[in-house]
């Protein structure tokens, strides 16, 4: 079914002012035929090559042998009562549990699935048996973030059961008909569109300001949906602490303009994975990401979009790997924490790089 999103798309060719692709510009999506478009300029890159490539042999790892281990989830740790800082556990692929200066909130979840697709039988399973923690055992949660509509960030299942433990679930532009749809309140249901900002209140009583910011991506839930709802990317910023989460985006300069804006950031989620080179006008290359940490103020970079799920061609344990080395030329401090694993953010943190232990030769 994903593959069935890139077959008979028609780019929509944008005007772009020079004020947009300045670094303190604010570009804005485009709409057109009640349908979105990025306001970048159009790849010259096949969609029929893009799907092409996943028809033509090749020699990568996309999956490791057997279920790779994880971390249960410590909610105690994870989301500290009472205690201001920043708090991150990565519960895979894009999933993230945060605590931000009291305010607890949920980005892109996927935890009651275990399958990224609409046809189960043919579906995309997750790397470990399970997600490392169950909605069940989660406490109230603030705010549900979602960054578009594909499967491998929104999740009917997930919605559904976090549904009665969370204050508020916010999207992109029309996102929200699919929530309302599954029988979610629509009181709960709040929608955005490029640099709009609100202010959420938690139950702690902390406050967490965030921005609705932009991602060069598409959307759609099958053949018919195509870019009719908006993608984007989050900044968040408590009392203390600004985070930016990237969502599914390629490489452009909207990177510098949210730098410009909301930068520098304490830490930034950036997506590293399932890329490909037909289709790099919606997802960023390892090396990109880091570029991407810079031009936003970043002080430490968390990979995310890598490490539960198989949606490209690359070996598996790659997107890390090719991140850390560009870091490292670059002097830029990333952490890759298992999955289930929360760490407090602050100058000192790091993490091990686990994956290296599960990788095996092509």
């Amino acid at each position: 079914m994903i593959l069935l999103l890139f077959v008979g798309c028609k780019s929509v060719i944008p005007t772009v002012s020079p004020e947009q692709t300045s670094e303190t510009g604010r570009v804005e999506p485009i709409v057109k035929k009640r349908k979105f478009a990025n306001p970048f300029p159009p790849d010259t890159l096949s969609r029929w090559g893009a799907m092409m490539a996943h028809f033509k042999p090749d020699k990568a790892v996309k999956r490791p042998p057997k279920f790779l281990p994880f971390d249960l989830v410590d909610v105690a740790k994870a989301l500290p009562e009472n205690q201001s800082g920043l708090y991150v556990t990565l519960l895979g692929h894009s999933s993230v549990l945060m605590q931000i200066d009291g305010v607890r909130i949920l980005i892109d979840p996927v935890i009651a699935s275990n399958n990224v697709s609409p046809v189960p039988f043919f579906g995309v399973k997750r790397f470990q048996e399970n997600a490392p923690v169950s909605v069940e055992n989660l406490p109230f949660i603030d705010a549900v973030f979602i960054s578009h509509s594909h499967y491998d960030h929104l999740d009917k299942k997930t919605v559904l059961e976090l549904a009665p433990k969370t204050g508020f679930f916010l999207m992109p532009l029309g996102v929200g008909k699919h929530l309302r749809k599954w029988g979610i309140d629509g009181a709960k249901i709040r929608e955005y569109t490029w640099w709009q900002e609100d202010i959420i209140q938690g139950l702690s009583g902390d406050t967490l300001h965030f921005v609705c910011t932009p991602a060069r991506h598409f959307s759609g839930r099958g053949l018919f949906s195509f870019n009719k709802t908006l993608w984007s990317s989050w900044v968040f910023i408590g009392n203390s602490n600004r985070v930016f989460f990237s969502g599914d985006t390629s490489y452009a300069w909207h990177f510098r303009q949210i730098g410009y804006h909301y930068g520098p950031f304490d830490l930034t989620l950036i997506e590293t994975g399932q890329y490909n080179v037909n289709w790099s006008d919606s997802h960023i290359m390892p090396e990109e990401a880091v570029t991407a940490h810079i031009e936003l103020g970043g002080k430490i970079l968390m990979p995310v979009h890598w490490g539960s799920f198989t949606l490209a061609l690359h070996d598996w344990w790659e997107p890390p790997e090719r991140a850390s080395t560009k870091a490292s030329e670059e002097n830029v401090n990333v952490i890759t924490p298992r999955v289930g694993q929360s760490l407090q953010i602050n100058d000192d943190t790091t993490t091990e790089e686990w994956w290296k232990e599960f990788k095996y030769n092509k």
